[in-house]
């Protein structure tokens, strides 16, 4: 049977502290990371660390996204650990000089079966990562935001994340960034980019696919990469030479199925969120701290 899953990737443990910060009447709900769990987080994430997250998996290789050869300004992989839980990842966008865009469930995985709250820790961004590469550097997360309402009903799954500089650097100055609209695109013909970990990725390489959306109560597509790509861009526009195109939605979940053929999981489309005026009030706010 097909079932609807967020799209983060899972396997080890670790350590550093965050602390919520929402008014009682703020829609938006913010969680300031302290300076020595950024420190801890830096030292936390090894070149061998990044390379062992997702070097198992189970997921069959995509049969629609192919690795992607061309450039992908300010695209990178998210790194966390989440605690109680697994080392996981995955995938950001640089949208401002000290801003990446996500999906809020990389960010809030939200409770156990026991109804304990997950809490997220070592979190940094490495743009341009490649196969244990980090050559754009990797910059960790000071604070990260998204809409209060996705704490109650997993929605809407959008969250930006604040990274400081390193060694006097903002990702974007460095990495790129991309526009981000949170209007409908004129062209429903998507490019996306993300990190999958299925055999064929394992979190190491960028994949894309490229091919129609259509609307419904979020935006649809037939691409099929694996774990590790949420929270990857939805372009319109894009531009493979100059890596640049406008975003408009992130991955948010997959239809996960079995291939009774070969025993392994393979994911059949996937879900990206709807942007709203609302999300742009994250990014302002993001701008601000």
């Amino acid at each position: 049977m097909a079932t609807l899953t967020s799209l983060a990737l899972a396997a080890t443990t670790a350590l550093a502290t965050a602390a919520p910060v929402a008014p009682a009447a703020d829609t938006v709900l913010i969680t300031q990371v302290s300076r020595p769990d950024r420190a801890a987080a830096l030292a936390h994430w090894t070149p061998e660390r990044m390379r062992e997250v997702g070097r198992d998996s189970g997921d069959r290789a995509e049969r629609v996204a192919t690795p992607h050869t061309g450039a992908a300004r300010g695209v990178g992989r998210l790194f966390t650990t989440q605690q109680p839980g697994p080392e996981t990842w995955c995938t950001a966008t640089a949208v401002a000089k000290d801003v990446v865009v996500t999906a809020a469930h990389c960010v809030w995985p939200g409770y156990t079966r026991w109804e304990e709250p997950i809490a997220v820790r070592n979190l940094v961004f490495a743009p341009g990562y490649d196969q244990g590469q980090t050559p754009l550097g990797v910059y960790p997360a000071r604070a990260f935001l998204l809409q209060s309402s996705y704490t109650k009903q997993s929605s809407p799954d959008v969250a930006m994340v604040v990274l400081d500089p390193v060694d006097g650097q903002h990702v974007g100055d460095r990495a790129g960034t991309q526009r981000l609209s949170f209007d409908p695109p004129a062209s429903l013909e998507t490019t996306i980019l993300g990190y999958p970990g299925s055999k064929a990725g394992l979190g190491q390489k960028l994949f894309r696919c490229e091919l129609p959306a259509k609307r419904g109560s979020q935006w649809e597509t037939l691409c099929d990469m694996a774990g590790g790509s949420s929270g990857g861009p939805w372009f319109t526009g894009f531009n493979p030479a100059t890596g640049e195109g406008t975003v408009y939605s992130v991955t948010s979940k997959g239809t996960v199925d079995l291939d009774e053929t070969t025993g392994e999981v393979y994911t059949k489309d996937l879900v990206g969120t709807l942007l709203a005026p609302a999300d742009r009030e994250l990014l302002t706010r993001a701008g601000q701290l």
